[in-house]
């Protein structure tokens, strides 16, 4: 070993070199140059002040505008048992409901509803016929989908009450719920379909109180209601699939006498034509034209 390398092993003259401080680069701008000791001293690393701008009250008001749907439309049921949604429903109020944003979920419209007062109790939220889950999102509900069944447009909400029993829908052929009109003089078929009723039914309730419910919905009288409940299978011991029909003659039998509440998965109705001699009742027919009936009877 040299006497020129002692102490850390380094000699004189590289020590003499760590000791004198180069610059890492030189910055020409404009010609003139300048020497870059550290890259802290670049430009590319120095903060340069921004100008503050102020954001245009029109823009923030266009923003503000794109962030929330417009004003929902929610349409609520009153506190009934007949929980049909159609041309003929009658509300108990509609209100327009604004500041909600599309990431908001169906859960929070449940907990306005309340907070506002707009309903008693914990509500049910559909676009009929469809009820909508809690973890929906509103703007999900602007998506027109394809058989999503939208009947309009921008959506309208319809809020029901809960269920104080359970939901049973009663159908009734279109026969007996054809709606006829006056055009220039004649009659004119105006509505064939077959109507189905929503019910909240408790097993308490008995047969008379759906012909009641029936009869204030339809204009159908009691006494021409005929009843039948189909029933699964399960109720007389056959196989889940295998479905049956029990005559609902009885009009003072309640839903769990008959079983309903537990094995019902529907009711159909039928309208009797003929009265207590067994002679057509023609008091309460409907006519195409003179001396034709619309069942086929002259």
């Amino acid at each position: 070993m040299t006497q020129a390398l002692v102490g850390n092993g380094l000699s004189e003259q590289f020590k003499e070199l760590l000791r004198r401080r180069e610059p890492i680069e030189t910055l020409v701008t404009n010609g003139e140059s300048r020497r870059i000791w550290a890259k802290e001293e670049r430009p590319s690393y120095q903060a340069e002040e921004v100008e503050k701008r102020i954001i245009e009250p029109q823009a923030l008001e266009n923003a503000l505008a794109k962030e929330f749907l417009p004003p929902l439309i929610v349409r609520v049921l009153p506190a009934t048992q007949d929980l049909t949604v159609d041309e003929t429903t009658v509300y108990a109020k509609e209100v327009l409901l604004a500041g909600l944003r599309g990431q908001d979920t169906i859960e929070m419209l449940k907990e306005k509803l309340i907070k506002d007062g707009i309903t008693d109790g914990p509500p049910r939220v559909f676009l009929p016929p469809h009820e909508l889950r809690d973890e929906m999102k509103l703007g999900e509900c602007y998506v027109q989908w394809t058989g999503f069944g939208l009947d309009n447009w921008p959506p309208k909400f319809v809020v029901k009450p809960e269920l104080k029993g359970f939901e049973l829908v009663v159908s009734v052929p279109a026969y007996d719920t054809t709606v006829w009109e006056q055009v220039k003089g004649q009659k004119k078929l105006k509505k064939y379909t077959t109507r189905r009723l929503i019910l909240d039914l408790r097993p308490h309730d008995n047969v008379g109180v759906v012909k009641r419910i029936v009869e204030q919905r339809l204009g159908i009288a009691v006494a021409q209601q005929i009843l039948s409940a189909e029933v699964a299978g399960d109720l007389f011991g056959a196989p889940g699939h295998h479905t049956y029909f029990v005559d609902l003659e009885d009009d003072a039998q309640t839903m769990q006498e008959y079983a309903i509440d537990r094995f019902g998965l529907g009711i159909y109705l039928r309208v009797n034509r003929f009265d207590e001699n067994g002679d057509f009742d023609f008091d309460h027919a409907e006519f195409l034209e003179e001396d034709h009936h619309q069942d086929g009877c002259t």
